[in-house]
């Protein structure tokens, strides 16, 4: 059942080489290469089959650090995680190997129950994900998820390179407004039509599958007879799926003719096609073609040159100015980005921004912007300008990156600023998108002290549900919904019901856009905190900006806004649990900043500290506290499930055994001492950052790897589960058991009738066993029990006891079927798929001899 994973070893010192091997042969596969070039040799020849590298640093013909640039830079191989090995155990060998994208680190001489420990780690975490991530289905229609459908038509178009095809892309226009209207469960059932229609139509000529919310695709052999009325019937049969009869969808073609374009790129190019139709009434579906591939080359000639345009700092920062409408005071800004081409000259917005959010670009721009914004402020505050804080957009990209909150503190360390300085501007739209993870990172922004402003509010599908759960300072309304609603009257307009609600959440209020003397008396009149728009100015240069800043440095700096601003927020907690009061005031003063750090001297103190405070950031604990207390510490973090997601970082003087200890109770990192602060905070962040990962695969787990019907292990979920066993664990019972005349069942009281025993089985599976067993629906009547630490009167026993309550409930119900087992002994961990078939052998046993009852296998 279980393949044996392939570990590369690139050492140039044959010795040291040799030594690796043996200590990862009697579990791995193990690859060998001399040097960085032999090692990207190895690298293509077995691509993503190679599960883990461990990698030297100083060797001839291609360095380590060269090899990490160069596999790290490409996308067929960045995710393979490396083990950097080392003759030097110095910090600056260990940051510089870990910043150049090294999973982890360790030093010469090896260590073989370290090297295991640390391999078995990474690769289990890095196959966990993977194992999340390869999920074929879209979970919703049945259909083939992005990623697959992505991966199957390459494979297709591979395999047929004689053969034409097509791929054909679908979009709802304002889906999101049917949810809004209609509510989810509508759109649900929407998206479930359209995916029946496409496996109706596509059926066995062709494949399809789901690439986001709204988005279909389907990959057909290709043909020419594709006509409005075609897909003007299927747009029919669409609106037919709910009561509605507006709903609206185009289609986009894309004519595959060179194979080697990636198959994103094909869908994105099919979509465009679609995109281009978007508005225009009667017409149904476009092809992509010159006119299409034309706007594409022109987008590619501003990324092409966007890169240059950086470094060249082309990019610069104008300020919108933004006034207090009582006093009509300037009280802030917000920071736009403009680029002067050397040759195309002034490139508006709207031109390059939209491509720099498809391609990614944006991020760089945004942290370009962020740190010159920053300078400007510190610069205006050296020269004793009126103090003002600055708004910066933060895209959607930004917020997916788990990175965010670390580079924004560290730009505003960078000019020793306050947080609450830099305004933080998030689309209404971003919102909706994935709500959860935008409320959990902006949360956590506002907690480090930054101010949060929801941008172009009333621009998007606004609710009121939406609105109450978002951690915002700040309002902003759109400047056309200001330009249309303060050209109604009073009693039409619903700015002053905003404007009350905004007072009721305890939120500023800034309108954008205001071009008018009326439209300014309107916002004042319904109480308005703030405006920025043409009336007062238009987005300024530097020195224009700072003319403003001049005139207004003699007046009154101190305003509402200001207030808002100065709001302190607590810093993430990092518990220090260490004898060494020095030792814990050094990590204070270095962390100043990323972390406000607690410290505890022993179990007793750290123990009631958590229990006050159970989201406390992370853990540093002493390996040499008195009575052992470390690692009391460390198996109380273990035994206590509500701390599983706390990082527990162990440190200690170096010690190879103490490490090794750590380790195996559960810590996540080791630190030796002495060490530099620098290496600690990297620690912290990375055990952080892997904890959330950890935190965030539990969940996905609780979806990809338990049954939906029984809510007991899948296969997926078994497979998993047995590869976290340890030694301890054995002996092990492995019974598998099956439902005799289930099907019987199924066909005289019906499919409901037989998922109602199958859940009750499950239950009896539960009531027999204890939490540490593992309990599996592996098919549809045939359940797995890996019963650990069972002795072989324990599985006689347990055996009996399930096939009997099994029966016994059969008889209550007066049902004919019954339950029948095999079981067999584990006493080592890697032979679980022989095991399970010894035991299904036993199965059959126990059906030919004796139905309804437990047969142990054994040997001949």
């Amino acid at each position: 059942m279980f393949s044996r994973r392939k570990v590369l070893v690139v050492e140039d010192n044959e010795l040291n080489r040799s030594l690796l091997c043996q200590i990862l042969d009697s579990n791995y596969d193990v690859l060998e290469a001399e040097n960085g070039e032999e090692a990207l040799k190895k690298l293509k020849q077995y691509g993503e089959g190679i599960s883990l590298i461990l990698l030297d640093i100083v060797m001839p013909v291609m360095d380590g650090y060269t090899f990490l640039s160069i596999m790290k830079a490409d996308p067929s191989y960045s995710f393979i995680p490396v083990i950097v090995t080392t003759q030097n155990d110095g910090e600056s060998d260990e940051v510089a190997a870990l910043s150049h994208g090294a999973t982890d680190f360790v030093a010469k001489p090896y260590k073989p129950q370290i090297i295991l420990h640390r391999v078995a780690s990474i690769i289990n975490l890095r196959e966990t994900a993977a194992m999340i991530n390869q999920i074929q289905y879209d979970q919703l229609t049945g259909l083939y998820s992005k990623a697959f459908f992505y991966q199957r038509v390459k494979e297709i178009l591979l395999r047929n390179p004689d053969r034409k095809y097509d791929i054909i892309c679908s979009d709802v226009e304002n889906f999101k407004l049917i949810n809004d209207v209609f509510g989810i469960p509508a759109g649900d059932r929407l998206l479930r039509g359209i995916a029946d229609m496409y496996k109706t139509r596509v059926n066995n000529i062709g494949i399809c599958g789901r690439l986001n919310s709204d988005r279909f695709a389907c990959l057909l052999e290709h043909n020419n007879i594709y006509t409005n009325e075609l897909f003007s019937e299927i747009s029919t049969e669409v609106n037919n799926f709910l009561e509605v009869r507006n709903i609206v969808m185009k289609w986009g073609i894309y004519y595959i003719e060179d194979i080697s374009v990636s198959v994103e790129q094909m869908c994105d190019r099919a979509l465009l096609a679609a995109h281009s139709i978007k508005g225009q009434y009667g017409k149904y579906f476009a092809v992509y073609d010159d006119k299409l591939r034309n706007e594409l080359l022109k987008d590619q000639a501003i990324t092409d040159s966007m890169e240059d345009a950086l470094a060249k700092e082309q990019f610069l920062v104008y300020l919108q100015p933004k006034y207090r409408i009582k006093d009509e005071n300037l009280v802030g800004a917000e920071a736009l980005v403009r680029w002067i081409h050397p040759e195309l000259g002034f490139q508006p917005p709207d031109k390059f921004i939209p491509l720099f959010e498809k391609n990614g670009f944006i991020t760089k721009l945004d942290q370009y912007v962020w740190d010159k914004t920053c300078a400007l402020i510190k610069e205006w505050d050296d020269r004793g300008f009126t103090p003002i804080s600055v708004s910066v957009n933060v895209s959607r990209a930004d917020i997916y990156n788990a990175d965010l909150a670390d580079i924004l503190i560290k730009i505003i360390n960078k000019y020793g600023l306050a947080p609450s300085r830099l305004h933080l501007e998030i689309t209404e739209s971003a919102y909706t998108e994935n709500p959860k993870q935008i409320i959990d990172t902006v949360t956590h922004l506002r907690e480090l002290g930054f101010i949060i402003e929801m941008d172009d509010f009333g621009s998007g599908y606004s609710s009121l549900n939406m609105l109450n759960e978002m951690p915002i300072d700040i309002l902003k309304l759109d400047m056309k919904f200001i330009q249309n609603e303060t050209a109604k009257p009073n009693s039409q307009g619903i700015l002053q019901f905003i404007i009350d609600l905004a007072r009721w959440m305890h939120v500023s209020v800034v309108a954008e856009g205001v071009e008018t003397k009326d439209q300014l008396s309107r916002l004042s009149e319904i109480g308005c905190d703030y405006v920025q728009g043409y009336y007062f100015a238009r987005p300024l240069p530097k020195l224009e900006f700072e003319k403003l800043l001049s005139a207004d440095s003699r007046k009154d700096a101190e305003s509402e806004l200001d207030d808002v601003c100065e709001i302190l927020t607590e810093l993430p907690v990092l518990l220090i649990a260490d004898e060494d009061k020095t030792y814990c005031e050094n990590i204070r003063k270095a962390l100043r900043g990323s972390y406000q750090i607690v410290d505890t001297n022993n179990s007793t103190e750290t123990f009631g500290y958590l229990e006050d405070h159970p989201n406390t950031a992370g853990l540093v604990v002493s390996l040499t506290l008195p009575h052992d207390d470390g690692f009391k510490i460390i198996n109380f973090i273990q035994s206590e499930k509500q701390y599983w997601n706390l990082p527990v970082i162990a440190s200690s003087a170096a010690n190879a055994d103490l490490e090794s200890r750590a380790l195996d109770s559960g810590a996540d990192d080791y630190i030796a001492k002495p060490h530099n602060m620098d290496s600690l905070l990297k620690r912290v962040q990375r055990s952080v950052r892997d904890a959330a990962a950890q935190r965030k695969i539990r969940e996905l787990q609780e979806t990809a790897y338990k049954d939906h019907l029984t809510g007991l292990l899948n296969r997926h979920g078994l497979e998993n589960a047995v590869r976290s066993l340890n030694k301890k664990d054995l002996p092990a019972a492995v019974f598998i058991f099956d439902l005799d005349d289930l099907n019987n069942h199924n066909d005289e009281c019906g499919h409901r009738a037989g998922d109602q025993e199958l859940t009750q089985f499950s239950m009896i599976l539960r009531a027999c066993t204890s939490e540490k067993d593992l309990l599996a629906r592996i098919g549809g009547d045939e359940f797995v029990i890996v019963a650990t630490q069972t002795s072989a009167e324990g599985i006689e026993k347990l055996g009996h006891e399930i096939c009997t309550a099994s029966n016994n409930k059969c008889i209550k119900n007066e049902y004919t079927w019954s339950c029948s087992a095999g079981a067999a002994v584990m006493e080592e961990l890697d032979i679980f798929s022989d095991v399970l078939e010894k035991a299904d052998q036993a199965l059959l046993q126990a059906k030919k001899e004796n139905r309804g009852s437990c047969c142990f296998w054994k040997e001949g």
